[in-house]
């Protein structure tokens, strides 16, 4: 019976040739990019799961709660690690973790790398593998990854052979004790070698310093402890250390917490970095994953609502077929069968299909979103996937087959012989499908333009300062900022097309060599907090980067570097206004009690010195004393030959550095870094878009056709009584553009709100315009009109004898 059964699906799938491969096109296409969008999905959930024990894993974190607002840092001070562990009951082992750039050499083979200080305890909790040697960390030896070492041991044993890294501005020997497997591409904190914390440059002068906020503080909880009991501790713990901080918040107002303190400090779990707010090493956003999980099952949803209607419109056609079988005996649960055993097979099919379209397209899926090779088919394998899959196989099988066999089993037998089957005068459950498919694309016609007129609004929207004209050259940690900074300047000085030079400790945005980075200060005037960014530059940071100066003067060469001149933007004058500095130009303080004074030389006009996501801070501007670094040098070139001003700067450096990587980049590059994901979400909601559309068009052409094909008698009738083409052609075409416009008006307010939500999240961002929705409901009508239309036309022209005869 089960043999015969699958004959018939094939024969009965093989007849309506058409159908079938709407059908199995269709739902092909939207697996493949469900599993395309669910793989991505995975994957940013999937962050730092392959660590042994991160169930008990946190990283602490700081929240201070200001009378105005909430401040969160992740940053923590060397002795609050250690403190932590001593005092707060719970906590089995801690280990810190500072960033730093350096550069290893091994013989003639230098390179920049990213290197980690942590505590001996970083690889207990951690699980980082050795692929050779031991994961032991001593304060003489170094860890690094498999990567490292072919790079710079080409393929022999580096463990016990000595490496040279650059550790403040002092060359350092340390031994390679083991070899660590590559970081999966999954894991939030990344590093090419480590280091005991010992080592840190900072580290003897901020042992000790509550006060200097710089690395990353992880614990791990015995089993059993709560969370939250030691965040309740943590407020006698803050109040302990950092008790003269609280009394100053206290006295301007601070709010307090759950656990009725003004800091808290927090534990945030491992699986939980990746998304939130609280620790730098955030790099996703839940509620992006979720729209992206949504698109996914939007796109099966419609496909299977296209297999569901041309299921249940092809069954009918089969009336007296199923009339026959219930004739001759066939129970319910036969006709059931029999109909779910086709869709089965035209599932089957398309899921064979679905999976073949995402095998060769998930190299280009992979280069076309993330620049490299992120995901792989392999990711398919896991239980998970497996498991969806199977419950999609089952759901639509039996949602698609199960319905019309439902349907056709509950009707008169006879009236089912003579092909005499009502779902209704008005098909209220084909036509709710339509809408609802139609609902979908218009949301995503809605949410695509709206998300590229604000993209186009990010990279258009002047930041107050040149973008276009200024290179950007990372210094580099083995070189001497300021003596770079002379050097470029005598080379490129007699140089028609540069204009000048400066310094900072700051970027803007993103550079080439991938490092991002604030610095901020609070201090106390009048008894109340101030916030300020704070800012190193140099001379002519001002005119240089095209600031607009509103008061006062730049810094100039009489100062010295040696100056505690100021320039800071309106905010940070709008904030000393508030506490009675009317004029700040001349203005003179201390942020220290003990700490030089400092003197106001200028304010400059406002600019966007972060992203679009954060409204302008305060920002402070001082003059980079010859202690501290420059890290970047910014060179102001003429326009009109940018690419010959930009080989005019590299030559300049390397013959400045010679040997030196010159990562220099334009500032719009940078800062246009800043949108990465913004932009990979503007592409996958094209896709989406464009696959809905054209699956949903598949779908209505397949409804049409069928429709038509019942309404072929009631056609030839109207043409014998005098009906135009054209007017029968806009009959049949009008009851599906009623549904479609029906769709407009539902979606409409939806993607309005839907979309003004995810706007919040931007500091800057656009007003959403009517005539986005005109727009939108236009092209939903125009898509299907062409595409109805070409059965309309078809059926409108037929010999009308031809119809009546057959009938």
């Amino acid at each position: 019976m089960f043999r015969n059964y699958l004959k018939i699906a094939w024969r009965n799938i093989w007849k309506a040739k058409q159908v079938s491969a709407v059908n199995i096109i269709g739902l092909a296409v939207a697996i493949a990019g469900a599993l395309l969008l669910c793989m991505t999905v995975y994957r940013e959930f999937s962050f730092n799961d392959f660590h042994e024990k991160k169930d008990f894993v946190y990283q602490a974190y700081r929240e201070e709660f200001h009378a105005e607002k909430t401040v969160s840092h992740s940053n923590m001070s060397y002795p609050m690690g250690p403190a932590m562990k001593e005092e707060l009951p719970g906590i089995k082992e801690m280990t810190r973790l500072a960033n730093s750039g350096s550069v290893m050499k091994v013989g003639e083979t230098s390179q920049s790398i990213g290197l980690r200080y942590v505590d001996s305890a970083f690889l207990n909790i951690f699980s980082f593998p050795a692929a050779r040697g031991n994961r032991v960390l001593d304060m003489n030896s170094a860890l690094i990854t498999e990567k490292m070492a072919d790079i710079f041991f080409k393929g022999q044993d580096p463990v016990g052979k000595t490496v040279l890294l650059r550790v403040g501005n002092a060359w350092k020997s340390y031994t390679v004790s083991g070899v660590l497997k590559n970081a999966p591409n999954n894991s939030s904190i990344r590093f090419d070698a480590l280091l005991r914390l010992e080592n840190h440059p900072s580290y003897l002068e901020d042992r000790e310093h509550w006060g200097n906020f710089s690395l990353e503080v992880f614990v791990q909880l015995n089993p059993g402890a709560n969370p939250e009991d030691i965040e309740r501790r943590g407020k006698a713990f803050m109040e302990k250390y950092y008790a003269e901080d609280i009394q100053r918040m206290k006295a301007a107002g601070a709010r307090k917490d759950k656990f009725g303190g003004v800091q808290h400090l927090g534990l945030l779990p491992l699986n939980e970095i990746h998304f939130s707010d609280y620790s730098n090493l955030q790099d996703a956003k839940k509620p992006i994953l979720y729209m992206l999980l949504f698109i996914a099952a939007f796109l099966l949803f419609i496909a299977s609502i296209n297999f569901l209607n041309l299921t249940l419109a092809r069954a009918f056609t089969r009336a007296k077929e199923v009339g026959m079988r219930k004739t001759l005996g066939a129970a319910r649960g036969q006709l059931v069968l029999q109909l779910c055993g086709e869709a089965l097979v035209l599932f089957l099919i398309s899921l064979v299909l679905g999976l073949a379209i995402t095998y060769f397209i998930l190299p280009y899926y992979n280069a076309a979103f993330f620049s490299k090779a992120v995901y792989a088919f392999s990711m398919l394998l896991q239980p998970k996937f497996l498991v969806g899959i199977l419950v999609a196989l089952l759901l639509i099988s039996l949602l698609a087959g199960g319905y019309p066999a439902w349907v056709l089993s509950r009707t008169h037998t006879l009236l089912v012989l003579k092909g005499k089957v009502s779902t209704g005068r008005t098909n209220y459950f084909r036509n709710s499908l339509i809408v609802t498919q139609f609902v979908f694309s218009c949301l995503l016609i809605c949410g695509t333009i709206i998300a590229w007129q604000q993209m186009s609004y990010l990279r258009n929207r002047p930041l107050g300062f040149n973008t276009h004209e200024v290179v950007s050259i990372p210094v580099g940690k083995d070189l001497d900022g300021h003596q770079l900074l002379a050097r470029l300047r005598a080379e490129l000085g007699q140089q028609q097309d540069i204009l000048s030079l400066t310094a900072s400790g700051n970027n803007f945005g993103r550079g080439l060599d991938g490092v991002q980075s604030t610095s901020f200060i609070n201090f106390q005037l009048f008894d109340k907090d101030v916030h300020s960014h704070w800012q190193a530059v140099d001379y002519d940071y001002v005119k240089t980067m095209d600031l607009q100066l509103i008061g006062g003067k730049d810094f100039d060469r009489s100062m010295g570097l040696d100056s505690f001149g100021l320039v800071i933007n309106e905010k940070m004058a709008k904030q000393l206004a508030a506490l009675g500095v009317k004029d700040p130009v001349g203005y003179r303080f201390r942020i220290d009690d003990d700490g030089p004074e400092h003197h106001i030389n200028g304010v400059v006009k406002d600019f966007n010195f972060k992203s679009l996501h954060e409204e302008i801070g305060p920002l402070t501007m001082h003059l980079n004393r010859p202690e501290e670094q420059p890290e970047y040098i910014f060179v102001k070139t003429k326009p009109g030959n940018l690419p010959a001003s930009m080989k005019t700067i590299e030559a300049a450096f390397r013959k400045a550095a010679p040997g030196q990587t010159f990562l220099a980049s334009f500032v719009n590059e940078n800062t246009e870094k800043q949108y990465k994901f913004e932009r990979t979400l503007m592409k996958i909601f094209i896709s989406g878009a464009v696959l809905t559309i054209i699956i949903s068009c598949m779908g209505l052409f397949a409804i049409a056709m069928l429709a038509i094909g019942r309404r072929t008698k009631e056609i030839g009738i109207r043409k014998v009584l005098g009906a135009s083409a054209a007017g029968i052609a806009g009959l049949i075409a009008t009851d599906f553009l009623k549904l479609v416009a029906l769709a407009i008006l539902i979606a409409t307010p939806v993607a309005w709100y839907i979309m003004s939500e995810w706007l919040k999240s931007y500091a800057y961002r656009i007003e959403i315009s009517w005539w986005v929705f005109v727009l939108a409901g236009l092209l939903a009508v125009l898509i299907a009109a062409v595409t109805v239309s070409f059965q309309s036309i078809r059926a409108a022209l037929m010999n009308p004898v031809k119809s009546l005869r057959s009938e």
